[in-house]
């Protein structure tokens, strides 16, 4: 004989009988029902006369459950109903019970050989989140009217059965669906590999079944409801914004620990955020030259810091270069959070790699580079020079090492320079970018408002928040 383990319906059904028959009569005027359970099955899998083993046509199963008053008086207690294979259908015997109002505290359905196979599960228990209404379920039997209420029940597999009850009911299988997932912050200032993070995701299926799951940092596995084509996500985590996905059924399916479903949180949902990106009437940059030091180069397409050879002078040529964005438009009640700078280059300039020491400025160790600073003074962009440079503060400055990437363009999170790490009373008219700690490296190159390719223009993202 086949085990049960697909779905089917069980129905519940309190007949109170007339006046026909003298019992029939007696239980009328005492308000005695009579519960006659029957099973049916579209499923082929299920117990039919042929999984019999020999010629039986009778094949004994058991609905075991617990009824208890609104007072929580006993009515039944693991009462055990025996169902029997019928053609294809399935008869139980009769049970008889007083019209009122009860609870139903246990539900289980045992197969021939006396295991449980399937159970409804109670308030609290661990798998309750599967079903919409765990037990106890209350009911309503009322003379001379037939009540129908439906439990849910799940699949026991390997797990010894919970505490379940009912009476005048029908059940309804639910298959649960396993996968795994795990999220992580999409922040543009780390690079891979990403760190998992915690949050907070509820899951609804299409019939209203939702559930509310705590994920922890790292690969979740999780089990929910199945039976439903498409799920929706709510994906949620303390200062960000909400973010709602939909999946299908068979893309949850496909997970496994070692590939789990990714679910992403924006980093900048947690914040407004505003993007300049002027182009060369309204950007404010301009290079100076050592070799030049009197000559204005507002309108160079570069925005660098560079100690190159000249080829014609044949000495070293000392590049710098100054930027400034307007956040006038920036609300001025408006919290700065963070700031980036996006910066794209067309050819980069080839490393001198004698030069490079990537290790943290912070140590003292000769650390080559470039480095972002704070501009003190006022200057103009057409008329700035190597000789009427303005000063610059080394404290909050953002340093920049030597990188090779698969991209023309690199992000440099900048936010110390808008908001300062280390107080200083001075104002802010810009950046200056310069090589650092001395000129002995070649240096970057990156393209400047002037730059005739509009995309490849320095660009400011500032994320922040309003009171």
């Amino acid at each position: 004989m086949k085990t049960l383990i697909n779905s089917f319906r069980i129905g519940l059904i309190f007949l109170t009988v007339f006046s026909l028959f003298s019992c029939e009569k007696k239980n009328s005027d005492t308000g005695i029902g009579t519960a006659e359970f029957s099973i049916s099955s579209s499923d082929e899998k299920s117990l039919s006369k042929s999984d019999a083993s020999g010629d039986s046509a009778l094949i004994s199963f058991q609905i075991m459950i617990s009824v208890e008053d609104m007072e929580g008086n006993p009515v039944f207690t693991d009462k055990l109903i025996p169902l029997y294979t019928f053609g294809t259908g399935f008869i139980s015997e009769n049970v008889e019970i007083k019209a009122g109002e009860y609870n139903l505290t246990k539900f289980l359905v045992i197969d021939p050989s006396g295991d449980v196979v399937y159970a409804a599960p109670l308030v609290g228990s661990p798998l309750a989140y599967l079903v919409n209404k765990p037990l106890p379920l209350s009911f309503t039997i009322s003379p001379n009217q037939v009540t129908r209420i439906l439990p849910e029940v799940l699949p026991v597999g390997d797990n010894p059965p919970e505490q379940f009850g009912y009476a005048n009911f029908g059940v309804q299988i639910i298959k649960p669906l396993e996968f795994w997932t795990m999220c992580y912050l999409d922040n543009p200032i780390i690079m891979p590999p990403v760190v998992p993070t915690t949050a907070s995701l509820t899951i609804y299926s299409a019939n209203g079944w939702h559930y509310t799951f705590k994920l922890e940092a790292r690969v979740n596995h999780l089990i929910i409801r199945g039976g439903s084509e498409i799920y929706y996500f709510i994906l949620e985590k303390e200062g960000y914004m909400p973010q709602k996905m939909q999946f299908y059924a068979k893309e949850l399916i496909a997970t496994t620990p070692e590939n789990p479903l990714v679910l992403t949180i924006l980093w900048e949902a947690q914040y407004k955020r505003m993007i300049l990106q002027p182009g060369p009437v309204k950007g404010k940059d301009a290079m100076i030259s050592n070799l030049d030091a009197d000559k204005n180069f507002g309108d160079h397409k570069y925005f660098e810091a560079t100690f190159l050879s000249e080829p014609v002078l044949t000495v070293m040529r000392s590049n710098r270069s100054l930027i400034w964005f307007n956040l006038y438009t920036l609300p001025k009640s408006a919290v700065i959070k963070k700031v980036i700078l996006q910066l794209s280059y067309d050819l980069p300039i080839p490393f001198d790699s004698t030069y490079i020491i990537n290790t943290d400025p912070s140590t003292g160790v000769v650390w080559y580079g470039g480095v972002l600073q704070q501009i003190v003074e006022p200057w103009e962009e057409y008329k700035v020079t190597w000789n009427t440079q303005p000063k610059t503060v080394e404290a909050n400055q953002v340093y920049i090492p030597p990188f090779i990437i698969n991209a023309n363009f690199i992000r440099v999170d900048v936010t110390r320079l808008f908001v300062p790490i280390a107080e200083i009373a001075a104002p802010n008219y810009g950046m200056f970018f310069r090589l650092w700690p001395t000129e002995r490296f070649p240096g970057f190159r990156f393209a400047s408002s002037d730059y005739p390719e509009p995309k490849m223009r320095p660009m400011l993202i500032i994320y922040y928040t309003l009171p």
